[in-house]
């Protein structure tokens, strides 16, 4: 049902509209039956609505009473000042930059590429930069996938936006994808002052796989097993930013099996009925290659095979479990760890949103400034 729930919550405002017109239907030709169905239709629509925008504490509970004071004048008066609209306003027209070349990926000869999206002339830079990570389960999509409206609303207020074309699965692994996102931090604070940035104020965001990739290279700077070899740049970010991404690969390693029974528990299992097949003879087929909607070799069912988590890590739990840990942004949580900010869908079918609450009580009790948002009635990809 996931599928038909995240339609009906992103549709609820035409649903709560048609439900009104239902019922003004229903009045005049004195169906009865259809003004009741019109009220609750219209009112199940309003109450998630109410329930998903309402107000809540989390950013004072995470940076004191005062927080939203604390914001320049000039960047709050740029910010939506309500929490909901019906209608939003168009996001400003930004400058951009596509297919930067950053360096190289893992698939050999592929080029590491990105967009910059930067504020208008007439938008004061904030002097941040957030470098963004999309999702996919680190296996499919690309940058610019249905991103710009939110990349121009941040550029408008002033920030800088990289997206980034990251590696991916089952060509790539998990070592690859990290030392690309850490070839990013470092581009941008060599590049920094090309594009007005302060090096000190990058914010790595990302959702689903991309928001694990974003925690765990937020939590790991200069790690030794993550940073590309032969790289001195310091890869440390002010802050990360994680819309439903998986904080425990141990735990999902469990939770992914019980949502796809074919994931062996040892290599030895693996079928070649289980592995990658390559499509890639038609014109959907090329069309989907080049543009990295799904790479060349896709799992039997994607998104998402029985081999995924295989090829992500180099093993099934019980063959590398010292990956999964260390692959884990909750294993590297500590002092050093920058502010966090995660959002969930509280019915998320993918990322189980206790993957949100645990890394945020972890963050907490290590000190660190931790804001963990959760919609409800709200699934994956909300």
């Amino acid at each position: 049902m996931w599928l038909p729930k995240l339609w009906v919550g992103a549709w609820a405002p035409f649903l709560a509209i048609v439900g009104g017109l239902g019922v003004l239907f229903g009045l005049v030709y004195r169906d009865w039956m259809a003004v009741w169905a019109g009220l609750l239709g219209m009112a199940l629509a309003v109450r998630h609505i109410a329930r998903v925008v309402a107000q809540h504490d989390n950013f004072a509970q995470a940076f004191g009473p005062d927080w939203e004071a604390r914001i320049r004048l000039d960047l709050r008066a740029r910010m939506p000042r309500n929490r909901y609209r019906l209608v939003q306003a168009k996001p400003p027209i930004v400058p951009g930059q596509r297919d930067v070349i950053l360096g190289t990926r893992a698939e050999e000869g592929e080029l590491l590429l990105c967009d910059i999206w930067e504020p208008s002339n007439d938008a004061p830079r904030t002097g941040l930069a957030v470098i963004y990570l999309h999702g996919s389960l680190w296996e499919a999509l690309d940058k610019d996938f249905l991103t710009q409206p939110l990349f121009r609303r941040l550029a408008g207020q002033g920030h800088v936006i990289m997206d980034v074309a990251y590696s991916l699965t089952p060509e790539a692994n998990l070592y690859d994808m990290m030392g690309d996102v850490k070839q990013a931090i470092a581009w941008m604070k060599t590049h920094s002052a090309e594009y007005g940035v302060d090096p000190s104020r990058i914010v790595l965001m990302g959702q689903s796989g991309g928001g694990h990739l974003a925690l765990l290279a937020a939590y790991t700077p200069n790690h030794p097993a993550f940073q590309p070899e032969g790289m001195e740049a310091d890869t440390s970010v002010r802050a990360a930013v994680s819309l439903y991404g998986v904080t425990d690969l141990v735990a999902f390693f469990h939770e992914y099996c019980r949502a796809n029974p074919k994931q062996p528990e040892y290599s030895s299992q693996i079928t070649d009925d289980l592995r990658p097949r390559v499509y890639d003879t038609t014109a959907l087929d090329r069309f989907l290659t080049r543009t990295r909607v799904f790479p060349p070799y896709r799992h039997g069912n994607m998104p998402g095979g029985p081999l995924l988590l295989i090829y992500l890590l180099g093993g099934t739990l019980n063959e590398t479990p010292e990956t999964y840990r260390l692959g884990s942004p909750i294993t590297h949580v500590g002092p050093q760890c920058p502010p966090t900010l995660q959002l969930f869908g509280d019915d998320d079918f993918a990322v189980d949103a206790s993957h949100g609450r645990r890394l945020h009580e972890t963050l907490c009790q290590a000190g660190v400034t931790s804001a963990y948002v959760e919609f409800p009635d709200t699934v994956h990809g909300f």
